[in-house]
Parts: structure tokens; C-alpha cells; sequence
């Protein structure tokens, strides 16, 4: 067998990791986690709304992308924990969705997206390709 091999079977291969993440107007860090591909599959399939074609009948699942996001920054949110109802209450919220909208300015949660991006292996490149074939 191969040296990928060898790795795999000494250990984890999808440890977790973990990060500070500085965003403007707060006066302490995130801390935020890595999740594993599991469950990143889990929450993009709690975002698909499945709809049926009453013509054809045919069903067809679409992922929500804004819930997605949202759901994925929960998850990887370690401090503050968005999950937390004492938290949420304090703010008026209910879920997650709704406590990040009411503590965070839509620049704040790109800066906190762009590092939970990173921290979980998507790349920026991906990105760039992805405009650049669009045109």
C-alpha cells in the first residue's frame, strides 16, 4: 500500500481544527471549528426544499444557499456559541439564523464566513474559477 494509506491508518485524517478569528467592532475573538464532510453534507441536506413538478412528477431538491451559510457558521461557531438560548433570549432571537442577523452587520458575518471558508479547505481559487467560467 501507499504512503496515503500508511497515514490514514495511523490515525485521524480529519482532525479537527480550530481558530481565532478577529471581527471588527468586537473586542475579543471567535473562536471558531472545522467540521467534517459528514456534516457538512448533513446541513446542506437540512437546506434542500424538494419540490414536486405536478406536470412531470418528478421531484427535485434545491439547496436553500443563504440557510446553508448560516447553518454552517452555527456550526462552526464555537464562542459565542449561536446555538445557546440564554443567548438568544438575551437578544430576542429565536435559532440561530435570527441571533446572527441581530448581533452581526453584514460585514461582520462575510469576515466570520470567509474564515470559517478557510479553516474547512474551501479556497478562494475555487471561487475565482467558478466567476471566471460564468464568463
Amino acid at each position: 500500500m501507499g504512503k496515503l494509506y500508511d497515514f490514514l491508518m495511523e490515525g485521524e485524517a480529519a482532525a479537527q481544527e480550530t481558530a481565532e478569528v478577529h471581527i471588527s467592532g468586537f473586542p475579543y475573538p471567535f473562536l471558531i471549528h472545522s467540521i467534517t464532510e459528514a456534516e457538512n453534507k448533513a446541513i446542506r441536506r437540512s437546506c434542500q426544499k424538494v419540490s414536486l413538478d405536478k406536470r412531470t412528477r418528478q421531484r427535485s431538491a434545491e439547496t436553500d444557499q443563504e440557510m446553508y451559510v448560516s447553518r454552517l457558521a452555527a456550526a462552526c461557531c464555537t464562542e459565542p456559541n449561536f446555538k445557546d438560548a440564554q443567548l438568544q433570549a438575551r437578544y430576542g432571537a429565536v435559532g440561530e439564523d435570527e441571533l446572527m442577523g441581530k448581533i452581526l452587520k453584514p460585514g461582520q458575518f462575510n469576515e466570520l464566513m470567509t474564515a470559517i471558508m478557510e479553516l474547512n479547505g474551501f479556497s478562494s481559487d475555487m471561487d475565482e474559477l467558478r466567476d471566471e467560467a460564468k464568463n
